[in-house]
């Protein structure tokens, strides 16, 4: 598996996603020190733009529900690069609470942002994607996107299951072009997406497994790296990994007693 510190993506330009924290943030920073060009996408424009004079990033801030903003990022960042080769989906926020019990607002927020959004940013990206070399699209999904881990991740989890259907298609829309199409399906990964989640005793017990189980992000770049660097002869299509101390169905919901 490609390291942090090869040169593997030497000369390749990718533009990550959701990149101002978390799993986006770690496949930035990787791509740029596996000698990559790379672009930077995210809402919260402070942090994109201190990540990016970091790691001599181009910052290109959109929130990828409003689409024209989203356009207009994606072909500045090609602008900037002089092209694209890759595609890092890494945009996603997650909710606490019962299907039935959840704010149907609450519903469309999260497959605006973690379905909508993603489509949105790929078919944007695609027209530039043709043009480039070994194109790739990855998207990070979930485990969560393969089995339900319970009841009050339930919509979370159908959003997830949707980027793994959206990836089947996309595959077969883009492959025979020359572009290829991952899907990476990670468990529980130490990031901050539970930061907007309200207090609940789902959010609790999900806190403590990701403190005492996640994977660093970094290990999910690794995973990115990985895919990324094959041959173009070569289409990862998914790529899942979990903490080896992670049960296999994930996390149990807590007890109400």
């Amino acid at each position: 598996m490609a390291s942090l510190t090869d040169r593997s993506l030497q000369g390749r330009r990718i533009l990550v996603t959701g990149a101002s924290s978390g799993i986006g943030e770690a496949v930035a920073r990787a791509a740029v020190a596996a000698g990559a060009s790379v672009a930077v996408l995210a809402r919260r424009a402070h942090l994109l733009s201190a990540l990016a004079e970091e790691i001599g990033a181009v910052p290109v801030p959109a929130d990828v529900t409003d689409h024209p903003a989203v356009a207009a990022a994606v072909d500045t960042a090609a602008d900037q690069l002089g092209g694209l080769d890759a595609l890092v989906n890494s945009v996603g926020i997650t909710w606490s609470g019962l299907p039935l019990s959840t704010d149907p607002a609450v519903w469309r927020r999260l497959f605006d942002v973690n379905v909508v959004g993603t489509l949105a940013v790929t078919k944007a990206a695609a027209p530039h994607l043709l043009a480039g070399v070994a194109p790739s699209v990855v998207t990070v999904s979930s485990m969560s996107g393969r089995r339900v881990a319970g009841a009050s991740s339930g919509v979370y989890a159908a959003t997830k299951f949707a980027l793994h259907a959206l990836g089947e298609a996309l595959r077969m829309e883009l492959q025979p072009r020359g572009v290829r199409v991952t899907t990476l399906a990670p468990g529980l990964v130490r990031t901050p997406i539970l930061d907007d989640v309200p207090d609940s005793p789902w959010r609790a017990a999900l806190a403590r497994r990701i403190a005492e189980l996640g994977l660093d992000p970094a290990e999910v770049a690794r995973a990115v790296l990985h895919v990324l660097s094959q041959p173009p002869e070569v289409t990862v299509v998914e790529y899942a990994l979990m903490p080896t101390a992670q049960r296999d169905h994930g996390f149990l919901e807590p007890s109400t007693e």
